[in-house]
């Protein structure tokens, strides 16, 4: 009975050493926004993309479940939420990757932003966002954000 105690415990042990020395290898991937240019602007929609550069630190290429993100303008000191990007299973390979995403504005600080983008000719952007790489055993949240000004 007492060794049998001792095989599980010493079987549940090298496990744990196994699936964390696993986690250890696995580095998440770096994600940074590239930047955002308008597609199509209209009066009732606006349509952005977004993109990212995604660094794969790991030696084999590595899956997101997601990547999502909301995007802000600035109007004075306030950040007014505009569109939530997402996309699901990403394949990065290693190393750099650079992915786009549209991003469909329709809401009313739409016409604030393109009053702004008119009048100016230009509006700064905010994206905050966080990427979900899948790594079986466990699938981190990678935060990213970044401020852009998107010119005529």
């Amino acid at each position: 009975m007492q060794l049998e105690f001792w095989s599980l415990a010493c079987l549940l042990t090298a496990a744990g050493i196994i699936v964390s020395g696993c986690s250890m290898l696995l580095k998440e991937p770096e994600v940074s926004v590239k930047g955002v240019s308008p597609v199509s602007a209209g009066l009732s929609e606006l349509v952005l993309d977004v993109t990212l550069d995604i660094q794969n630190p790991n030696a084999m290429g590595i899956t997101l479940k997601t990547l999502s993100f909301d995007v802000f303008y600035q109007k004075g000191n306030e950040w007014i939420f505009l569109s939530h990007g997402e996309q699901t299973g990403i394949t990065l390979k290693p190393g750099p990757n650079e992915v786009t995403i549209p991003v469909s504005v329709q809401s009313s600080a739409l016409l604030g932003s393109l009053f702004d983008l008119i009048t100016r000719g230009a509006v700064t952007l905010r994206i905050d966002g966080t990427a979900t790489p899948d790594f079986r055993l466990f699938a981190p949240n990678v935060p990213f954000s970044r401020t852009v000004t998107v010119s005529l």
